[in-house]
Formats: structure tokens, sequence, C-alpha cells
């Protein structure tokens, strides 16, 4: 059985003759993820480092999110950041910016206008941040389009994404665990900003 959870237009499992069925491990991941656990919800992982360059956070979770709905539980997670943060972005194949802290407020309000392009071009990684001497909060989107959160209030997240009707799920998988295809968010919509354009523009805004 496919998977249920809602994938971008720009994400897709590839088909039989675009596996390179010489590549045994490849085609294996290939014939596992027709019946993956690839589904709505999160885990959930306590950080027991003593490493004092992991410290900061108490828990660590990935979440499964159908992605109509992304942008809307990436602002519900906002609200555990403080009222200052920095922005995380990068194409796949350069290093990840981190951008000056700036009022949350105006950069999500800034944000909004490229949500499309932050939730389904499949070229960019995103993500929102604070981290000081003792806190690290980090909401982040890479490419495959799920979320990875590093946080201390346990309480709250999992209320947040309880009222998003997200639960925790064991066994839970995720689409790069397995072979995908990547497709251009302009060849299927023309009104969004181009991957390589939109970097440039947060380059400007925000280093």
């Amino acid at each position: 059985m496919k998977p249920t959870l809602q994938l971008p237009q720009t994400i897709r499992f590839p088909n039989q003759d675009e596996i390179p069925m010489s590549n045994s491990a490849v085609a294996e991941r290939f014939e596992a993820s027709k019946t993956a656990n690839i589904v709505q919800g999160y885990t959930l992982n306590y950080n027991n480092h003593k490493d004092a360059d992991l410290q900061g956070f108490n828990f660590y979770s990935e979440i499964n999110i159908n992605n109509s709905n992304l942008w809307n539980v990436i602002l519900a997670l906002s609200k555990t950041l403080p009222e200052e943060v920095s922005v995380l972005f990068g194409h796949i194949d350069s290093d990840l910016k981190y951008g000056f802290y700036k009022k949350k407020s105006i950069v999500l309000e800034f944000l909004e206008k490229y949500k499309t392009e932050i939730t389904q071009d499949a070229f960019i990684n995103f993500g929102l941040i604070y981290n000081d001497d003792d806190i690290l909060i980090e909401i982040f989107v890479d490419e495959s389009k799920y979320i990875k959160y590093w946080g201390n209030d346990e309480e709250s997240f999992r209320k947040i994404l309880n009222d998003f009707g997200i639960a925790e799920v064991d066994n839970l998988e995720f689409i790069d665990e397995f072979p995908k295809v990547r497709e251009s968010l302009k060849h299927s919509n023309e009104n969004v900003v181009d991957s390589h354009e939109l970097i440039g523009i947060f380059f400007k805004k925000y280093l």
C-alpha cells in the first residue's frame, strides 16, 4: 500500500523504470517504499548528550505533515521561539546560511509572501532558529519538506501538534529514507520565485 502522507507536487516516488535495478541497494529501498510507514505523525527523542556543543535543547523531533498544512504548523511552532529569530536558508547544493537576528513578527510577515516556495520547493532548505549560551530552539524544513524540531517545552510542543491532529507514531518513516524524485516547482507553478532567485532575496534581506 502506498504511503498516505500528502507530499508537495515537487516530490514523488520514482516509477519502476526510473530505478537502476542493477543497484541492489536502491532497488531494495524502492521495494520497501511501497509499504513504508510515511504518514502524518511525529517522533520524539530526548537529549541525553553531555557534550557542551549538543546542549541547549531537551528533545528533538521529526514531523511528517500533509504538505497543504505545513506552513500553518511552522507558524504554530514559531510561537515556541523567542521574539527575535534568525532565518536559516540555502540551496541544497550550497552551505546553509544563518541570517542576522530580527523581530520574529516582522520575519514571519515577510516569509508569508514565500510560503509556497518554502513549503514546496524541493531544492531549498529553510528554518527559524534561536540559539544562545543556554537555549536552542529550531524549526527546520529541508528539501524533503518535513519538519525537524529542537526544543525545550515538551508540553507546548505536544499540544501544538495535537491541535493539528498530529500524533506521536511508532516506527514512523520519512520520504528521504527512500528513493525519490525532485521536480522544479517553477515547472508546475509559473507564479513562484525560482529557487536561486529566492535564495538571493533572502541573502539581501537577512545577511
